[in-house]
């Protein structure tokens, strides 16, 4: 990269040094979750420049693992993560989780209007845009406070890093939603 930029690579996003450094001033002084982690990478980074950071992961397909382990990240799923460390961190980080119920469902149990730094394509459906990390009902249930300027996809245009936040009401509005859906 020109400069003598750092570029990290991950399994779904490619990070550069001035993101990097972003991001960590942002989470540096908190307690950082990170769940989805694959193998660890950026916490392990984050760690490098300061930033608290526990990391968890189920270690499933195409998160990195195969090219090594960084840090150490805990195995356990990002609900039973969010429901351990809710009380001992104070954001949440989730960086390209997978296209299903997880990362809402951590979310929920994280708590409504604390901070999510998300990572990953983002789902705009009143833009026509479908992203592949996490569910439609994240995206609209949560609602994007900030965005990491630095932050240069590398990919399909569609993902982007911000923090997001649940809506109040969130946790029942997604009950309610759950119960009228069909299978």
């Amino acid at each position: 990269m020109a400069g003598g930029s750092t570029l990290y690579g991950f399994s779904w996003g490619t990070f550069d040094d001035a993101f990097i450094d972003e991001l960590a001033a942002y989470l540096r002084g908190n307690g950082v979750l990170e769940v989805f982690a694959g193998n660890g990478l950026l916490t392990s980074i984050l760690r490098l420049r300061g930033v608290d950071s526990h990391s968890t992961t189920l270690f499933r397909t195409h998160d990195g693992h195969e090219d090594g382990i960084f840090g150490g990240p805990e195995v356990m799923d990002a609900r039973d993560a969010a429901t351990k460390y809710r009380n001992s961190h104070d954001v949440l980080l989730m960086s390209w989780p997978p296209p299903d119920e997880a990362a809402m469902q951590a979310s929920i149990l994280w708590g409504e209007q604390r901070p999510i730094v998300f990572v990953g394509e983002v789902t705009d459906l009143a833009a026509g845009r479908l992203g592949g990390c996490a569910s439609d009902l994240f995206f609209e249930l949560s609602e994007e406070t900030s965005v990491f300027e630095s932050y240069r996809s590398a990919r399909s245009g569609l993902d982007r890093a911000a923090v997001r936040r649940l809506l109040p009401g969130a946790t029942a509005e997604y009950a309610r939603r759950l119960r009228g859906m069909r299978y």
